[in-house]
């Protein structure tokens, strides 16, 4: 007795894996750059926080004002500048920190704010903040209190 081996034909091309594989490589490496690239924002964006606050300080112990604390609240400081020779007043609006004069207008210090607290302590200007992604900051500021 003899068996037949049945082969199928099977229609086979060439080329179909070299190009499924080649789009399985090009999906997993756009994959990888879109995580690394979330992560590196993610890390900027902490960065960018720390410099924005650094800049919010260098406004306000600038030569350019000469800032005197005139009132101190946790929500909100008043300052006269004997260069300008105007009031100043800076506070939480919002998400951000401004700085605003006496009229109309403001200058956005800070951005992102979820939580802003200004205190005398030992003859300084202490600001904390919290920003909306959780990080904190703190600095001492050292400008004259005008009783």
């Amino acid at each position: 007795m003899k068996q037949k081996l049945s082969v199928s034909k099977v229609d086979t091309r060439p080329g179909y894996l070299l190009i499924e594989g080649l789009i399985t490589l090009v999906i997993g490496v756009f994959a990888i750059w879109t995580i690394m690239t979330m992560i590196v924002y993610a890390g900027n964006e902490k960065k960018q926080n720390v410099i924005n606050f650094h800049s919010y300080l260098s406004i306000i112990e600038s030569d350019r004002y000469r800032f005197e604390i005139k009132q101190c609240q946790p929500s909100k400081c008043v300052m006269y500048s004997p260069v300008t020779k105007k009031t100043y007043r800076i506070e939480r609006y919002q998400n951000m920190v401004r700085l605003a004069g006496a009229y109309k207008g403001h200058v956005p210090s800070l951005t992102n704010v979820q939580w802003v607290r200004w205190t005398k302590s030992g003859g300084c200007l202490r600001t904390d903040v919290t920003f909306d992604n959780g990080q904190k900051c703190s600095a001492y500021s050292k400008l004259p209190f005008k009783d």
